[in-house]
């Protein structure tokens, strides 16, 4: 997939957006700077591209919509010297849901000389980003291939597909979703989520979710740590991969309600269709997106070092308030 992606851009056959999704780790980066080189340069030789006046590379910082309006106005020009251009966004799901919208005119209407590059998790972005882009998946095999290996591996066909679904046909987190772990805190986050939308903020269930024994308290977080009963106790304190799996899990429901609403593409929770159904009924289009905008920006402060309890409390409490 790859080679053909690369000789189609050697071919003046490219199209002009592009979204390279896959885990941390599979070449993603690596892969865009490829594409971009042979646009720019003509050649596959990326590490040229420093300095190189038609590249752009954006996301590894704070970015902000009035810094992406003025870079995507100049994508409407010619580039340096009548040269084609090249735009790499890494990581685009990070990006807010008003910077993916600002994006989406280029994407539909893009310059002949000009082309765009996403890398990240496909899931994070809007449906209508992802229709507008040909998506080249790094490290993944087809849902149908992982959830035969996972038979094979003596997990039933009906859950093989479900987990080969979630992982987007990587068999390493296929087989990571389904370990008795992975699968009660799923199931357990999944209930503090329909309590969270549809009953009352569930902050002492997420808490306890997320909460793990023996580590040393966060710094400069005293209030993730429960105070000591006696001398010796083990100290608890709000884990961040757990915080930042829960929320993923919860973005994941969202986007498939959103892609339900707009009829963008098949679920990735296929066992939760009630749950999702019942939110694409409850919420309209915008206030999903919202949610969604929410929970992105609450990992990136969780990323950023903010409180875990604070942060889900917070997230939880919105998430009621938007019902």
């Amino acid at each position: 997939m790859q080679n053909r992606l690369l000789e189609a851009i050697q071919q003046d056959r490219a199209p002009h957006a592009i979204l390279i999704s896959g885990p941390e780790g599979s070449g993603r980066r690596e892969l865009a700077r490829r594409c971009a080189a042979l646009f720019c340069l003509g050649e596959d030789a990326p590490e040229r591209l420093n300095g190189c006046p038609n590249y752009y590379e954006i996301g590894e910082g704070t970015v902000k919509v009035d810094d992406i309006r003025t870079l995507l106005s100049s994508a409407a020009m010619q580039g340096f010297n009548g040269g084609q251009r090249a735009f790499v966004f890494v990581n685009a799901q990070r990006m807010s849901a008003q910077i993916q919208n600002t994006l989406l005119k280029t994407l539909e209407e893009p310059h002949s000389e000009t082309m765009l590059i996403l890398t990240g998790n496909e899931f994070g972005l809007l449906p209508t980003i992802r229709s507008r882009c040909v998506i080249e998946r790094l490290g993944a095999g087809s849902i149908e291939e992982t959830a035969r290996a996972l038979v094979l591996e003596g997990i039933p066909p009906q859950e093989s597909r479900i987990f080969a679904g979630l992982a987007d046909g990587i068999l390493s987190r296929a087989r990571a979703y389904a370990t008795e772990e992975a699968r009660s805190f799923r199931a357990e986050a999944l209930g503090i989520l329909e309590r969270a939308i549809f009953e009352y903020a569930p902050f002492s269930e997420a808490a306890e979710l997320v909460t793990i024994l023996g580590a040393e308290p966060e710094p400069d977080e005293p209030q993730d740590e429960e105070p000591k009963a006696s001398s010796g106790r083990k100290k608890k304190r709000g884990d961040l991969q757990r915080a930042l799996n829960l929320i993923d899990i919860y973005i994941g429901i969202f986007q498939d309600a959103l892609n339900e609403k707009l009829m963008a593409q098949a679920v990735r929770n296929s066992d939760q269709g009630m749950l999702i159904d019942r939110i694409a009924t409850h919420f309209t289009t915008a206030r999903i997106q919202g949610i969604i905008e929410m929970l992105s920006s609450s990992q990136r402060k969780l990323n950023a070092g903010a409180s875990v309890y604070l942060t889900l409390d917070s997230a939880l409490a919105k998430l009621y308030a938007h019902a």
